[in-house]
């Protein structure tokens, strides 16, 4: 039974009117280690980019290397990355900062082992036309240690790894971080604990006008709100300058999809939540998909101008004693998504007209047949969904009102398509809302998966405090925090997938302690969980 509209009254004391808000960046560039150049090398290098569930193919080669030009100033003032690994490679990747000349500037990278044995090295030409990006596949067979060097000048130094059989997988899942809104403690205890990887749910920057500091707001990003490539490349500098998400992006492979604010808040395909003109709104997302790719470190193709850019994909993960531990398949809960049929939120009435249209969708038509096939091939242990907005059912009283229209409540039927093709072991990976949350995913009384909300890195709650008799109170939520900044920590094994909620105790400062809010287990073969 869905919790009655009397239930809802009688716990909620205040309607909040808004759980995406857009939110408003920082501590300045940090200067690396400058470390010994590596040989001088004349080699081109062909750098080839695949993922094991598309078809798409980039292929970026230097034929001709520039003579070093020595950079006036460090250029490494916005750390480094890896992503997307799979069995025999990684994306290794750095941006560099500042007047870049018009030749191009040659960047060698070089990945060593643990016993200083080089795995891996090349060259790589990068210029204005690429904001600066550097972004290589690196053929590696063991973890390793990456390095950038142009000039005098060394990167700092990160760490990678392909994908190895494993009977423990370490994710960290993390998502919404305002750089306005509070530090990046949390970033610090990620990097920390050293993740095999870390999956990134979405809301990476903010694209709200810079606002002074002021309550609730400890620093502030620079220039107006972004709409075209270069206003959306300042914007990442912003985030990528801060030391915190640097030791974090350098700590292990990242795995991103974006959510709205990379664009705009609440976008829904080419449909602009402040009513901006399609064509002028569509010019403006491909300048948005273009700078994500610039500054995530993916294998995926770069995206051209008013052309879909489909960014979903996958990747298994080998269980050491034979089959595949876990399937991992991210999603693309904005690009393809039908307009939002009401933009109002908590209203407790019937739900506004259209919400039960099948022909809406929040994947698009592609992208719901490719997870329908991720789903009904699966052989692996855990199946993980890696996605945008919270799947759990979350409708009330005898209207099946709706709380929140972006989220899949407001997208029911194409909710039920995805769940209708559920394998066994799933476990939903999902950002978005602010706030730490473990739902039952699937019909009430017979999940069929189970959901780990991740609170915000940084961003504000966007749900009351005294609002947590409601969350708690819905008969398929098993456990909520709406107090806290942090990310999540999940531990994969063949027997179970423990998922421990980390939490930043002060947001305004950056040297905040973090410390456990709870740890729940899902147990192999059963849609349930439980606190440890």
């Amino acid at each position: 039974m869905r919790m009655s509209r009397r239930r809802f009254l009688a716990l909620s004391a205040t309607v909040v009117a808004g759980c995406t808000t857009s939110e408003g960046a920082g501590s300045g560039p940090t200067t690396p280690p400058t470390t010994a150049r590596p040989p001088e090398t004349t080699a081109s290098t062909t750098t080839t980019t695949t993922t094991t569930t598309t078809t798409t193919t980039s292929t970026t080669t230097t034929s001709t290397v520039p003579e070093p030009a020595e950079l006036p100033e460090n250029p490494f003032t916005l750390g480094v990355a890896s992503g997307d690994p799979d069995a025999a490679s990684v994306v290794l990747w750095t941006r560099l900062t500042g007047e870049l000349p018009a030749e191009g500037v040659p960047v060698d990278w070089r990945a060593t082992a643990e016993d200083g044995t080089e795995v891996a090295s090349g060259v790589f030409t990068t210029g204005a036309l690429l904001g600066g990006t550097v972004r290589v596949v690196a053929a590696i067979d063991r973890p390793v240690a990456y390095q950038f060097f142009t000039g005098s000048w060394a990167s700092p130094v990160g760490r990678a790894a392909p994908i190895t059989a494993t009977d423990e997988l370490r994710i960290a899942s993390a998502s919404c971080q305002n750089y306005e809104a509070g530090f990046y403690a949390a970033y610090d205890d990620l990097a920390e604990w050293t993740p095999d990887l870390v999956v990134f749910l979405g809301d990476f920057i903010y694209e709200g006008d810079a606002q002074p500091v002021a309550a609730g707001r400890v620093r502030s990003h620079e220039g107006a709100e972004p709409t075209d490539l270069d206003g959306y490349r300042a914007r990442y500098a912003t985030y990528l300058g801060d030391p915190q998400l640097q030791a974090a992006r350098g700590a292990a492979p990242w795995i991103c999809i974006w959510d709205d604010h990379e664009v705009e808040n609440n976008y829904a395909g080419v449909v602009s939540s402040e009513g901006a003109d399609p064509v002028t709104f569509a010019t403006r997302r491909s300048a948005a998909y273009r700078a994500w790719w610039e500054n995530t470190p993916t294998r995926l193709p770069p995206p051209d101008a008013g052309v879909d850019y489909p960014i979903h994909r996958g990747i298994d993960i080998p269980a050491a004693g034979g089959g595949d531990l876990v399937r991992i398949s991210v999603l693309d809960g904005r690009q393809f998504r039908s307009d939002q049929v009401c933009d109002t939120t908590f209203d407790l009435g019937p739900p506004c007209s259209g919400w039960d249209d099948p022909q809406r969708t929040m994947l698009g038509a592609d992208q719901e047949g490719w997870i329908a096939d991720r789903f009904s091939t699966t052989a692996a242990r855990w199946n993980c969904l890696a996605q945008q907005t919270v799947l759990t059912d979350l409708r009330f009283g005898e209207d099946g009102a709706i709380l929140n229209y972006d989220q899949w409540d407001g997208y029911t039927p194409a909710r039920d398509r995805l769940l209708a093709n559920a394998p066994d072991d799933l476990v939903v990976l999902t950002g978005d809302i602010h706030l730490a949350g473990i739902g039952l995913v699937g019909p009430l009384g017979a999940p069929v998966g189970v959901e780990f909300v991740t609170t915000s890195i940084s961003s504000s709650g966007n749900v009351p405090l005294d609002f947590l008799p409601v969350v708690e109170g819905f008969e398929n939520i098993v456990a909520a925090e709406l107090e806290h900044r942090g990310y999540t920590r999940h531990t994969v094994t063949p027997a179970a997938w423990t998922a421990e909620y980390r939490t930043v105790d002060d947001v305004a400062d950056a040297a905040s302690a973090v410390s456990t809010w709870k740890t729940f287990r899902v147990a192999n073969g059963a849609a349930a969980v439980s606190e440890v």
